[in-house]
């Protein structure tokens, strides 16, 4: 036997069996070639049942070592994918931003107030959904490009002009008096924030990924 492997009584029964039967096969085949399943029951000397039994277990382990691996592989791509999510939104937090990010607003209710309006972004959407399987959970650190909200959870800011603060809160239903100040519009902004949600656990809901801080 090879040295450093360990073989059962039974399992050197069995190899010996399959000696002697390709031994007595020297001149010619007790079993004719094709006939596969006598040939393998002579070589291990075991029955057609037995047989049967040992190929299904055979192939439901088979079964399982592959989604096993397939499974991996699926990790690995997700890990991957969220990795590179990441070095992105460090790309953009870290690129320069125009100094004129907003445009001349549309012609509503709000014209009476000559003030630029923020332009809207379109959330991104993905088609295809990712493959099921189960979810997995990521550690991330708390640097700041992976702490950035989703456009439609920011709040406002002080620094905004007065319509700018008052497109937020119509765009988020707000309802509010025309005649009220800058401040009782923030303060009305302020005290109907919606909850926040991360640019980066977003994107990796769609892939099942859980996101831990």
């Amino acid at each position: 036997m090879p040295t450093g492997h360990y073989y059962s009584q039974e399992t050197k029964e069995l190899i010996f069996n399959v000696i002697q039967f390709i031994e007595g096969e020297k001149n010619r085949p007790k079993i004719p070639l094709y006939n596969v399943n006598d040939r393998i029951m002579a070589a291990l000397q075991i029955s057609h049942g037995s047989m049967a039994k040992l190929k299904n277990e055979m192939k439901q382990l088979q079964e399982e070592q592959q989604m096993v691996l397939e499974h991996k592989l699926l990790e690995q791509q997700q890990q991957h994918q969220l990795y590179v999510l990441a070095q992105k939104y460090k790309t953009e937090r870290l690129r320069p931003r125009s100094s004129s990010p907003f445009i001349a607003p549309k012609n509503d209710h709000f014209t009476s107030m000559d003030t630029p309006r923020a332009v809207a972004k379109s959330p991104l959407i993905h088609g295809g959904g990712a493959r099921k399987s189960r979810a997995i959970t990521i550690i991330i650190d708390n640097a700041s490009w992976h702490r950035e909200v989703t456009d439609d959870t920011k709040p406002p800011l002080r620094s905004w002009r007065k319509q700018m603060i008052a497109d937020w809160l119509h765009d988020h239903d707000i309802s509010y008096a025309k005649d009220i100040s800058k401040a009782e519009l923030l303060e009305l902004a302020y005290e109907n924030l919606p909850e926040k949600k991360y640019k980066v656990e977003e994107e990796a809901k769609q892939y099942q990924i859980n996101i831990l801080w």
